[in-house]
C-alpha cells in the first residue's frame, strides 16, 4: 500500500463516522451507520503493518494498525456492524434519529482509540468515545439507563481529569508522547508512582472495575440491546487496552502497587461471585461476568507490575484476552436479550424493585434489618434520619437538575450536541498542543 492511500485510509477510519455524525450529511445516504464502518473493514484486508505519523500535531501523534491490534479492530468492526443492524431494526430509520448521532460519535472515538499510537491521540479519541457513549446510553434507555448514565458520567469526568494530569506529567518528562518513548521515559522518572496510580485509577473508572463498578449493573439491566451489545467491547475493552498501552509493563518493578492491584482483582472476583449467587438475575449476568473478567485481568496486571519477567512471559496474550472479553460479553448480552424477549426467563419484579434503589438507601436498610435481629432497636431512627438527610440533599442538589436538563437537551437538540462534542474534541487537541 502506498503512503497516500495509507494516509487516506487511516484518517477515514475515525473521520468518516465523525463526518456522518452530522445529520445534514448522513440524511443524504442510505445505511450511514454501516457505511461508517467501511474504511475500517477495508483496512483489515491489507495484511501489512500500516502507520502514519503527524509530527506537526499533538507532540507528533500518529495512527497505525498491525499485529494483535488488528484483532482489536476486527472485533470492533464485527460489534459495530451488529450494533448498526440492531439500531436500524429498533428505530426503523438510521439517518435522522437522535441515537444515530451518538452512535457514530462513539464509533469514531472507539476506532480512533484503537489506531492511536500515542498518549494524546488515545486520550482525545477515548474522551470522544466516552461522552458519545453516555449520550447513546441516555437517549436509548429508560429512567434506569439515565441513572446509570449519570453514574458513568461522574466517573468519566474524574477519569479524564486523572488522565489529563498524566498527560501533563508525561509532557513535562519527555517531548515524545508515543507509547514506547513514554514507557522508557517514565520508567526512569521520579514521578513514576504518581503516573502509575493515576493511569490505573483513570482506566479502572472507565472500565467499571470493582469497586468502581456500580454503573455496570444499572446499565446492563436498563440499556437497550444495541447498547448492551457494545458495553463490553467499547468502554470496558478500550479501558483495559489503555492500561496495557499506557503502563510501562515489563520495564519497571512496582511491588507495592502490584500487590494492591492483585488484591483488588481477587476481591472483585469474590464480590461478583457472591453477588451473582445472592441476586441470581439473568439480566445481571453480563455485569457480573464483566466484574469477574476485569478482576482477573487486573490481577494479571498487578503480577506484571510486581514481576516484569512474568509480564514478558504472558503479556502478549493481553490483547487476545481483551478481544475475547469484548466478543464474549456481546454474545452473552445478545443471548440474554433474546431469551428475555421470548419470555422464557422473565425477570423477578420484586428483585428489580429492590435493586432499583440507590446503594445509600439499600445498604442502611440491610444494616437495620440485621440490627433488629440482634436487638439494636435504635437503628430504625438513625436510618430515618439518614434517609431524610439524603432526601434533602437529593432535592437541593442542583447538579441533578442540570443533568436532567442536559439529558433532555441531548434527546431534542442533535445538532447542538454534535457540535458541542466536536468542539470539546477540538479543545482537547488545542489544549494539548
Amino acid at each position: 500500500m502506498n503512503t497516500t492511500l495509507s494516509v487516506i485510509l487511516l484518517l477515514s477510519v475515525p473521520g468518516v463516522p465523525l463526518l456522518l455524525a452530522l445529520p445534514v450529511l448522513r440524511s443524504r445516504l442510505s445505511w450511514p451507520c454501516h457505511l461508517a464502518i467501511l474504511p475500517a473493514a477495508i483496512l483489515l484486508i491489507f495484511p501489512a503493518v500500516v502507520s502514519i505519523d503527524v509530527p506537526w500535531l499533538l507532540f507528533g501523534t500518529g495512527l497505525g494498525v498491525g499485529g494483535a491490534s488488528r484483532l482489536l479492530l476486527a472485533m470492533s468492526v464485527v460489534l459495530w456492524a451488529a450494533a448498526a443492524t440492531l439500531l436500524r431494526t429498533a428505530t426503523s430509520r438510521s439517518t435522522d434519529n437522535h441515537p444515530a448521532t451518538f452512535f457514530l460519535l462513539t464509533m469514531a472515538g472507539n476506532l480512533g482509540t484503537i489506531l492511536a499510537t500515542g498518549l494524546v491521540g488515545f486520550f482525545a479519541f477515548s474522551t470522544l468515545m466516552g461522552y458519545g457513549f453516555y449520550g447513546l446510553l441516555v437517549t436509548t434507555g429508560n429512567a434506569g439507563a439515565r441513572r446509570a448514565g449519570r453514574a458513568y458520567l461522574g466517573l468519566l469526568i474524574l477519569a479524564d481529569l486523572a488522565l489529563f494530569e498524566v498527560l501533563l506529567i508525561t509532557a513535562a518528562t519527555t517531548g515524545d508522547l508515543g507509547f514506547e518513548a513514554v514507557h522508557h521515559a517514565m520508567a526512569q522518572s521520579p514521578s513514576l508512582g504518581l503516573y502509575l496510580s493515576m493511569v490505573v485509577f483513570g482506566f479502572a473508572a472507565k472500565a467499571g472495575i470493582w469497586p468502581l463498578h456500580f454503573w455496570l449493573p444499572l446499565a446492563f439491566r436498563s440499556a437497550r440491546p444495541v447498547v448492551a451489545l457494545l458495553l463490553g467491547g467499547v468502554p470496558v475493552a478500550i479501558a483495559l487496552l489503555g492500561m496495557v498501552r499506557w503502563l510501562p509493563l515489563g520495564e519497571i518493578t512496582s511491588t507495592k502497587l502490584g500487590l494492591i492491584i492483585q488484591g483488588i482483582g481477587v476481591a472483585a472476583m469474590l464480590y461478583a461471585i457472591l453477588a451473582g449467587l445472592i441476586r441470581a438475575q439473568l439480566k445481571l449476568l453480563p455485569a457480573y461476568a464483566v466484574i469477574i473478567t476485569t478482576g482477573l485481568f487486573v490481577t494479571a496486571l498487578g503480577t506484571g507490575l510486581a514481576d516484569p519477567a512474568a509480564w514478558e512471559g504472558y503479556g502478549n496474550l493481553a490483547l487476545y484476552y481483551i478481544v475475547s472479553l469484548g466478543l464474549g460479553l456481546a454474545v452473552l448480552a445478545v443471548t440474554i436479550g433474546w431469551l428475555q424477549a421470548r419470555r422464557e426467563y422473565p425477570a423477578t419484579p420484586a428483585m428489580q424493585t429492590a435493586d432499583s434503589n440507590p446503594w445509600f438507601e439499600r445498604w442502611p436498610g440491610a444494616v437495620v434489618r440485621w440490627g433488629a435481629k440482634i436487638g439494636f432497636y435504635t437503628l430504625p431512627g438513625l436510618r430515618s434520619s439518614w434517609l431524610a438527610k439524603m432526601g434533602c440533599l437529593r432535592q437541593i442538589c442542583a447538579w441533578q437538575g442540570i443533568l436532567d436538563n442536559v439529558e433532555h437537551s441531548l434527546q431534542r437538540w442533535t445538532f447542538a450536541s454534535t457540535l458541542l462534542l466536536l468542539l470539546a474534541m477540538v479543545f482537547v487537541f488545542l489544549a494539548a498542543c
